[in-house]
């Protein structure tokens, strides 16, 4: 049908423009690598029977190796676009391909023109004849497409018929029609490229990082929120267009100019370091060489299928500036670097580019933060974004050698012996580390000796009160005291003697004395990363990815503010403590504490608390609007938006105040080879709640409740006590417990392992690789946090969340040796922080300028590569045998735990594990054909009782 030409039409004709446009954007140059051969690879995926090899396909070669030149080296005189030789060279080996193409394109042709033909001498349908009729007066179709004709065509109105517009193109030849579709696109166009270039404004390309950050600038930039949505060259990310006054790329300027702005996005990173395939493939490389293996940037899987890069550079072909929307932070910066030599070829041409490439720095998605960052907008930083690419090139050449180094030795046994689903066995610069802290907890449970003491159980009441008050036993021993507490010794029968005398009738006590002490409690400081994944872990019950997660999503949606920041202090200039907190004063929750500091201490002013740290990053995480639980949408978002908020309010108000009491008490006639017995009852009354009225949990930690009251502050020296229990309990002493999350993420921050953004990631990783399995207190390991079934019962909440090795984790540490760490060339210091520490402490010196990227890896990879020959030559067979002997899987290693009596309680035994009378257990043999005989007989047996007893059951009822 003549409709069906014209829809292929239409869609060549838009392909040619795409063309163009990324052609414009690439400076009107294909990338060039340094041997002189043209990479097409950016290009979109070319079938066509002349395309270059590995343009296409799966054989697709996506490495960008002028990446460093292009993203960091400014001179323009590098990057004039101007046709190279080995471009005519390479247009001239394709000549040859291209005859033939040709040819057959000569006879398509010709096809399509006797196609086109044949349709012009057929009468058109009855609706584009009726239409024609009423334009043009005649419905006879012309040799020519009429340009009034198709402009009323592609006019969207009601009830019209799109058939009909492809069904009119259809009947020309292409080359008559493309002519008139691009004009009508040019002029469809939000900027006429046919007006003069001197008159027309110019023109900003500003990219995000995500299309719901991209579509915030928007609304927050466009006069009253008026903004043109449409499609880009990417489906994926739409472009916004508007018209700004208030656009300044140089900062000291005094009046702002008038341009178009044109908003997009990325989709996170759009190149991935990996290794320069060349020669024979990697699986039969060497693990060591790829210490020296060339790296190179690669085009992410998912920038690829969005065509990302086609999509910046089209509409970077018609921008004169570029302003970067990224997250400010070292990723960030570094995605920033990746638009930077995507884009920067197209501006080039149009004056220096080092003025033309601004950088927007904000750290929450507000509409007052996003126009204050476009007031200000900075230069990009090229030392912060070469200090994320060094620390990539470390973690991946390192990884990648010692992971397939463990792979070969190792991943055949752990599949054997410890579960065949075990994927590899790997090393990580920042995961090995992580993991040796559990093991070393690890460590001391085994190393632990339990001692038996004795602990004496007393207990007192007040006269006229229902409640018993524990006592604590002022032990003289000052050993027992330090090992056992206060209230317990090794003696037994100083304990049994103290027990028998309290006891004995007629015993009373006596307060003696009384002693108060002021103390305060100092509120939060400003919430960053580390104390939110601590509080997730901790109060939550979540894991410190999800946290993140949700995290992020929140500030996605403009709830918090930007959750990866290391700084604790707020600003005490740009941040207005009063306009925050007037957002929170009618909420139902935490309104109270809001509106009190509003009429208290900031009813004159707004300046925020000074304690803290600035770190130079991002303010500390805080609320920017007030939401109920069904705005955020309850759940996991719900706890953390909670959390974030209370902290923020809590960090704002007034410290905890509170009196600790200590009642000294003595029995009424002392024994004489007892001595002096003393007990002590501590306790707590609140004198000024402070930022606790809004962390209530701050008081649980004191012992105290939130009214104040306590019925032991009537205690007074001469008041008699009545003993309501006394006896005594043997006990052992427990072992230290295994690390729990919120612990890990708190020593990863302490010795600097990871960063902000990635601790969450590292801890996932031993977790995910069953290194460690999640346990809660009793030593069962968690279940997903699933709603019980129709009738089934809710299972019991699971308290903790403690990290325990396996026999995998275990082994892996144990694999690089037990020798002492003091030699600074022993493999064991690969498991070891302090190595960590170091080199991040290196990295931070690139992002400040003061240290060069290629000295920091030369200097780190030659230490490493040295210490892989040597962890190689140790990975003997025998040491490798001793890891596989030790290997056993997760329920018995569990079994092994409990031995040391690590858990709470007894091991409690699931519903799921119950054996059931009607289901025979997994795994147990079929029954023999002498077995199902017997049971035969049984139910016969049975159904001859029952029988008898109906009958004889009627025949009494009827007498």
């Amino acid at each position: 049908p003549a409709f069906l030409i014209g829809m292929a039409h239409v869609s060549r004709a838009n392909l040619i423009q795409e063309e163009e446009l990324i052609m414009a954007g690439s400076g009107g140059a294909n990338d060039e690598n340094d041997d002189g051969v043209v990479n097409e690879q950016f290009t979109g995926q070319d079938f066509r029977r002349t395309a270059v090899e590995g343009s296409y396909g799966s054989g697709r070669d996506t490495s960008y190796r002028s990446f460093d030149d292009e993203a960091y080296n400014m001179d323009a005189a590098n990057f004039i676009s101007s046709a190279p030789d080995e471009t005519e060279k390479e247009l001239l080996s394709v000549a040859k391909a291209n005859e033939k193409f040709e040819s057959k394109k000569n006879n398509d042709s010709v096809q399509s023109v006797a196609i086109n033909i044949s349709l012009i001498d057929e009468r058109p349908s009855k609706q584009l004849a009726h239409l024609l009729n009423d334009l043009t007066g005649s419905s006879i179709i012309g040799e020519s497409p009429d340009a009034n004709v198709m402009c009323s065509l592609s006019s969207k109105k009601k009830n019209s018929d799109p058939r009909l517009r492809f069904e009119y193109i259809g009947r020309f030849p292409f080359s008559l029609v493309l002519p008139e579709l691009q004009h009508q696109s040019s002029s469809r166009s939000f900027y006429n490229t046919e007006t003069d270039s001197s008159s027309r404004l110019p023109r900003v390309l500003m990219v995000a990082e995500k299309p719901s950050i991209a579509l915030a600038i928007a609304e927050a930039l466009s006069p009253r929120g008026n903004y043109r949505k449409r499609r880009g060259i990417s489906r994926a990310l739409p472009v916004f267009e508007f018209t700004s006054n208030h656009f300044r790329p140089d900062p000291s300027s005094a009046e702002p100019l008038k341009c178009k702005v044109i908003v997009t996005s990325v989709v996170g990173h759009i190149f991935s370091l990996g290794f320069d395939d060349t020669g024979k493939s990697q699986s039969q490389k060497d693990p060591g060489d790829f210490f020296q293996i060339p790296i190179v940037k690669q085009e992410e899987t998912t920038t690829s299928k969005l065509r990302v890069i086609d999509h910046l550079r089209a509409l970077a072909g018609e921008s004169d500036y570029l302003a970067l929307w990224l997250d400010c932070d070292p990723e960030g910066e570094n995605i920033a670097h990746e638009v930077i030599a995507i884009t920067k070829r197209a501006l080039i041409e149009k004056g220096t580019v080092e003025d033309r490439i601004l950088r927007a720095r904000f750290s929450a998605i507000s509409a007052p933060a996003l126009r204050d960052a476009y007031a200000k907008l900075e230069k990009p930083n090229a030392d912060l974004s070469r200090s994320v690419d060094a620390r990539q090139e470390l973690d991946l050449r390192i990884g990648v050698a010692f992971t397939r180094l463990l792979n070969w030795r190792c991943v055949g046994l752990a599949r054997s012996r410890f579960s065949p689903s075990t994927r590899l066995v790997s090393y990580g610069p920042c995961q090995t580390p992580c993991l040796s802290f559990c093991v070393d907890r690890a460590k001391e449970i085994r190393q632990f000796q339990p001692q038996t003491f004795w602990k004496a159980q007393i207990e007192a009441m007040i006269p006229g009160s229902s409640t018993n008050y524990p006592l604590v036993w002022k032990n003289t021993n000052g050993q027992d005291s330090s090992s056992f507490g206060e209230n317990a010794s090794s003696h037994k029968d100083s304990v049994l003697q103290v027990v028998n005398h309290v006891s004995s009738p007629g015993a009373e006590l006596r307060v003696t004395n009384v002693k108060e002490k002021a103390e305060i409690i100092l509120p939060p400081l400003g919430l960053n990363t580390v104390a939110l994944l601590e509080a997730g872990s901790k109060a939550m019950g979540m894991s410190p990815k999800q946290v993140m997660n949700v995290a992020e999503k929140l500030y996605s949606a403009g709830f918090i503010s930007y959750p990866r920041t290391e700084t604790t202090k707020y600003d005490p200039n740009g941040f207005d403590v009063r306009y925050n907190l007037k957002q929170h004063a009618k909420h139902e929750a935490w309104g109270r504490s809001a509106s009190y500091l509003l009429r208290t201490k900031y009813s004159k002013h707004g300046r925020p608390p000074s304690r803290g740290k600035d770190q130079g990053d991002h303010p500390p995480i805080t609320p920017l609007k007030a939401a109920t639980r069904q705005d955020v949408g309850g759940g996991a978002a719900w706890r953390v938006y909670e959390f974030v908020v209370r902290n923020f309010i809590g960090s704002l108000h007034n410290e905890l105040q509170f009196t600790r009491r200590e009642a000294s008490i003595r029995v009424s006639e002392n024994n004489d080879q007892l001595g002096e017995t003393e007990f002590e009852l501590a306790f707590v009354t609140v004198d000024s709640l402070g930022f606790s009225d809004c962390c209530p949990w701050v008081l649980r930690d004191i012992g105290a409740s939130r009214d104040g009251s306590n019925e032991l502050s009537s205690l007074k020296p001469g008041k008699r006590l009545s003993v309501s229990k006394a006896r005594i309990e043997e006990s052992k002493t427990k072992p230290p417990k295994f690390l729990q999350e919120h612990e890990l993420i708190s020593l990863m921050d302490k010795n600097r392992i990871g960063t902000d953004a990635s601790m969450a990631v590292h801890v996932s990783n031993i977790i995910d690789r069953q290194y460690v399995i999640l346990c809660d207190e009793t030593g069962v390991p968690l279940r997903p946090p699933l709603p019980p079934r129709p009738g089934e019962k809710p299972r019991p909440r699971q308290i903790g969340r403690y990290m325990i090795p396996t026999a995998l984790g275990m082994g892996l540490i144990d694999l690089f040796g037990q020798e002492s760490i003091d030699d600074i060339d022993s493999p064991i210091l690969l498991a070891q922080p302090a190595i960590r520490k170091k080199m991040e402490e290196e990295v931070k010196l690139i992002a400040s300028g003061e240290f060069d990227k290629e000295y920091c890896l030369e200097k780190n990879l030659d230490w490493f590569e040295k210490r892989y020959w040597e962890f190689e030559k140790s990975l003997s067979r025998n040491r490798v045998g001793d890891f596989g002997r030790d290997l056993c899987p997760i329920p018995e290693s569990l079994k092994k735990w409990r031995k040391y009596g690590v858990f709470k309680g007894k091991y409690p035994i699931e519903s799921s594990q119950k054996p059931r009378n009607n289901r025979k257990a997994k795994g147990s043999k079929p029954p023999t054909n002498r077995q199902q005989k017997q049971q035969q007989r049984k139910q016969k047996t049975k159904g001859a009782t029952k029988r008898k007893y109906k009958r004889r059951l009627r025949s009494v009822n009827k007498s």
